[in-house]
Order: structure tokens, then C-alpha cells, then sequence
């Protein structure tokens, strides 16, 4: 029988996330994927090449197949180029209409720490967060407010880590309180699991009260690597009023700190797009 985990102040378990941060300039990674949304699902490789904070590139292919879609990502545009057939046209736009295709807040960032194996939506600069302890895993969860407290019915309570979260407050009352929060920041639940001995971040759950959106990620298979541990392994799924999104994702390759290049042109005669 192991023995139980010791518990950790949550600041203890940033400052070891922190120092476990890969520290890399550029990436090219190939994965394989499964995945489905809208009641369609599909399998396909992707090549994929990252320079830190700046480009992110994806060719995506079905199995065995030519290149079906280019997708080119910086931290403010968004590009699709679709090369389906039937389908052939560019998207050229911003993260809110990916946002709505995906049902999912999407970002830049999110995106990098979603190859990266980081955790995401984690805003060191605007969440606080207190620690527990669940089994041979440490657990982070943000620290709620008294608005919030009341939104989902845990005034004088303590929020167990697997603990379901949703707006129990009556119609009139939970309009109230959304309202006091503003733009709806401060009513991101936020839970971060830790590998108990080698702090990789196992799972996220991030539940968006107001939208009534929650995102799950599971990471498996660490392996240790030339700038850190690295999952082999994701799973994503995201559900919200729209519907269900559900992707696994498996690393086959990766080659860090080459240089790379980032093509994307447009053929002549693409449809061009405002949405996806």
C-alpha cells in the first residue's frame, strides 16, 4: 500500500511547474489524431512546427492521404487553407470564429502549451490558487470568491477536486452575480492535476460558468527528452450548448531547435472565407 502524499502549498507546486518549463526556441513535431465534433469524426496525421511565441504551422493529412488542410497560427491571425475536395477555400481571420467552430476558447498560447504538454489556461498573473491532495496527485484549484461562492452553492464549503460545478443559484440571482463579475474572468474554474512524484501535469478541467463550456485534458505517456518530460499521449475534449469535441492525440516525433520555414500560399481560385 503506498503511503499517502504529502501535501504541498500551492506555491510550492508553481514554483515546480516553473522549474520544469521546457526551454526551447523551435519544434517540429508529428502526431497522429482521432477525432470528432458536430457528429463527424475522422483520423489524420498532422506535421506540426512551432518557433516559441510567434509561428505555429500544421499540415494535415488522412491517413495515408495527401494534404488535406495548411493551418498557419501567430498570436493575433488565424489562416485555414482547405484542400478538400469540394471544399477548397482560405479562412483568414481571428481566434473568435476558431472559438466557435471548436466550442472551446482557443488562443495562441493555448494552443503552444496544448503541444507543449503544458496546462492550459493556467494565467499566472491573474489566477491565485490554493492545493490539495487526491490519491498519489497533487491537485491545484483557483481560490473563489465570494460571488462565485454563492453562484455555485459552496458558501462555507470546501470544493473537493472532482467535484461537479454549475450555476445553482436561482435565475434572477445568478444574473445579478454574472453581472457583478464583468466580462465572466472571474467565473473560470480552474483545476490543475500533478504527478505526485514528478509534478507532470496530468489532467486539466476548466469550467466556464457563463458559457456553460468545461474543457478536459488527460496526458499520458511522460517521457523524458532533451528539454524535459513531454507527454507521448493527449486527450481533449470540450462540451458545451454547441456540442461535444473530443480529440486524442499520440506524439510520434519530435526534433527540437532546427530551422524551419512556414508556407502558406493560396492557390488560384480558393473561395475565400469569413468562417469556418
Amino acid at each position: 500500500m503506498q503511503a499517502s502524499l504529502p501535501p504541498k502549498p500551492a506555491e510550492e507546486l508553481l514554483q515546480e511547474l516553473d522549474a520544469r518549463a521546457p526551454e526551447w526556441t523551435t519544434m517540429g513535431i508529428r502526431m497522429e489524431s482521432t477525432a470528432s465534433a458536430m457528429g463527424r469524426s475522422g483520423s489524420f496525421s498532422l506535421n506540426v512546427r512551432v518557433a516559441r511565441d510567434s509561428v505555429i504551422w500544421m499540415s494535415i493529412s488522412p491517413a495515408l492521404g495527401v494534404e488535406a488542410a495548411r493551418v498557419l497560427l501567430t498570436p493575433d491571425s488565424v489562416q485555414v487553407l482547405s484542400k478538400l475536395p469540394g471544399a477548397r477555400f482560405v479562412f483568414q481571420g481571428n481566434y473568435d470564429v476558431l472559438e466557435d467552430a471548436l466550442q472551446s476558447p482557443v488562443s495562441f498560447g493555448m494552443v503552444q502549451d496544448l503541444i507543449l504538454g503544458r496546462p492550459l489556461l493556467m494565467d499566472r498573473t491573474k489566477d491565485t490558487f490554493e492545493s490539495q491532495v487526491q490519491g498519489q496527485e497533487h491537485v491545484l484549484l483557483t481560490k473563489y470568491d465570494r460571488k462565485l461562492r454563492k453562484l455555485i452553492g459552496l458558501e462555507g464549503k470546501e470544493m473537493a477536486p472532482d467535484d461537479s460545478v454549475t450555476i445553482v443559484a436561482k435565475e434572477k440571482k445568478a444574473e445579478r452575480l454574472i453581472e457583478k463579475a464583468g466580462d465572466g474572468d472571474g467565473l473560470l474554474v480552474k483545476r490543475y492535476w500533478l504527478d505526485g512524484a514528478t509534478y507532470d501535469p496530468v489532467k486539466d478541467v476548466v469550467d466556464d460558468l457563463v458559457n456553460q463550456r468545461s474543457i478536459r485534458v488527460e496526458r499520458t505517456g511522460f517521457e523524458d527528452t532533451e528539454i524535459g518530460r513531454l507527454p507521448s499521449r493527449v486527450h481533449m475534449v470540450a462540451t458545451g450548448p454547441e456540442g461535444l469535441f473530443d480529440a486524442r492525440i499520440d506524439t510520434k516525433r519530435r526534433r527540437i531547435g532546427r530551422a524551419y520555414d512556414f508556407p502558406f500560399s493560396i492557390p488560384e481560385g480558393f473561395e475565400r472565407r469569413t468562417e469556418l
